[in-house]
Formats: structure tokens, sequence, C-alpha cells
């Protein structure tokens, strides 16, 4: 069921998590269901014991049946709808591996996995930035001049920092103050999510290829055609409305399309949710030496700019 969980995919499930949440917040439309359903599939495959990709969006799709594609949501019901559609697929998993139900509710229970879904913004904003700027905790909070169990306390949502520590922890980061402040600690982050008719990474300027999201889609909504940037190599696909979401890859293979900085990120096992081993999408992240490079990454300009009003 679990067993196969560790931190890896902890990191991988809590960006899907976080991703397909500020969907539902915002309100997906047609072409973001179609994305939910890969980000969800990769939630079930960190998290429910691992099966084949064809299996996980196939049940990622029957999860999203009926769930209404222009309601934005409320960040705690998105939250909660997520916890519970990966609730019942790991009972599901279980069921089909011969787990006694009532064995596997109270290990479901039990598992830190849950804990994912209880994470407000803030934690999940320290989380997710932490991660990415490949320092230790102990690095960080020295720092940030700050005693070395804060960090892991806010991490988990189990405090929150003052004013003071605020701003010393987003100088350490090297976030805008304003991403850390008491009036954004419910506030998910939808904008690393959506994007207006052009990349974040500001390359290749709106300059966009057409091609198929996957040469051999294994769900019947990814033999549509999505838009490439040419800079980056991330996927979008596109709402009526113009608004662009970005497609995490996937494929059986290491070359499962032509675009290599997307193809990088893809395991050669096949398994949903490599990409997300490194920050996502990729626009937003990238290591100083250049786009898709290994190393140390590069914050966001968003996250270094102060957050926009509302």
């Amino acid at each position: 069921m679990l067993e196969l969980w560790n931190k890896g995919r902890e990191l991988r499930a809590l960006r899907a998590v976080d991703a397909a949440s500020a969907l539902l917040v915002v309100g997906i439309g047609e072409a973001g269901m179609a994305v939910l359903q890969r980000l969800l599939a990769t939630v079930f495959e960190c998290g429910a014991g691992g099966t084949s990709a064809a299996v996980e969006l196939s049940r990622a799709g029957d999860a999203l049946i009926g769930l209404p594609l222009d309601t934005p949501q409320p960040e705690a019901a998105a939250r909660a709808w997520l916890a519970e559609a990966h609730r019942q697929r790991a009972l599901e998993r279980a069921q089909e591996t011969g787990v006694d139900p009532d064995q596997a509710q109270e290990e479901l229970l039990k598992h830190h996995a849950w804990a994912l879904h209880q994470l407000d913004p803030l934690a999940r904003r320290i989380r997710l930035v932490h991660a990415s700027t490949g320092r230790t905790a102990a690095e960080v909070s020295r720092a940030a001049r700050l005693e070395g169990h804060l960090l892991a306390r806010w991490s988990r949502g189990a405090t929150r920092p003052d004013a003071g520590q605020r701003r010393a922890l987003a100088r350490a980061l090297g976030l805008a103050p304003g991403w850390l402040g008491v009036q954004r600690d419910t506030v998910p982050d939808t904008v690393l999510y959506q994007s207006d008719g052009s990349c974040p990474c500001g390359v290749g300027a709106a300059r966009f290829a057409a091609g198929t999201l996957d040469e051999r889609p294994l769900n019947a909504a990814w033999g549509k055609l999505g838009l490439f940037c040419t800079g980056c190599g991330q996927p979008y696909l596109v709402e009526p409305d113009g608004r662009f979401h970005p497609v995490p890859g996937i494929g059986t293979g290491r070359y499962a399309h032509q675009f290599g900085a997307i193809a990088d990120g893809v395991q050669p096992d096949g398994w949903l949710g490599a990409e997300l081993s490194r920050p996502w999408p990729l626009a937003h992240w990238y290591s100083p030496d250049g786009l898709n490079r290994r190393g140390v990454l590069q914050i966001p300009e968003i996250y270094r700019s102060p957050p926009a009003a509302g």
C-alpha cells in the first residue's frame, strides 16, 4: 500500500498536491481537468503503493467524474477533496493487494503521508522553497540566525513564525518578505500554476511550438495537441479564455516526446511523478547555469518580487 513511501515520493506528492489544489481554487476548466488528472495520478502513484502509469491515470480519471469544471473552490475544500480521493485510492489499492480493509484503514490513519494534505499554504511554501535551495535545514537556520528546530516546526505547520522570524527566514531563502507575511498564511500560490499566454521562463519570448503531449497517449485526453515553450520546453494546455496550464511530463521512456527539456525529467521506468522530483513547473525554477541544468536552483522571479495585492 504505502510501503514504497520515502522522502522522494513525499516531495513529489507535495508538489503535485500543491499544484492540484491551486487549480481547484481558481476553477480549472476543461483543459485544467486534464492537467489535474495527471497531477492526481502522480499523488496516487506516490502514495498508494505504486502501480502502472496507465492504471493510475485511469483511476485519477474516475475520481474526477462529476467534479465541477469552472467553479472555484475554497482552499480548505480543495485540500479535503484531494485528501479523500487519495484515501479512497489507497484503500482500493490495499484491497487489490489482499490487505484486510480494517487493517488498511488503521494503517492509513497512522501514516504521515496524510500530513501533507493538512499543511497550510505557508508550510507548503516554506517546504517547497527550502527544498529548492539545495541547503540543509541547519544551513538555512544559520543564515537566518534562528534556532535549528524552528524551521522543521514551521514546515510541519506545528507553529508559525513571528514577524521578525518571518523577515529573517525570507532573507535566508531569497524571498521577498511579503511572501511570508501573515496575510498570505492561508493563500495558495496559484500564480505558479497558470499563466496568461506567455511562459514565465522569459526565454523564447511568447514563441510556442505545437505538438502532442504524448506520442503514445495513455489516455485519450492526452492525444490532443499542446503548446511547448521554445525556450524551456515546458508543455501547456490552453483554455478558451487564454489561460495556460503547465502540464507535468510523462512517458514510457526517456524520449516520450521530442522536447529534451521535459524528456530529461522523465525516468526510464515510466513511473508517474518522476519529473516532480525537481521543482515544477520547469519554467519557474532553473539553475543559474541555465534552464534544465542540474544543481542548485534559482528561486523564481515571482517569489523575489513582492506578491500582488489580493
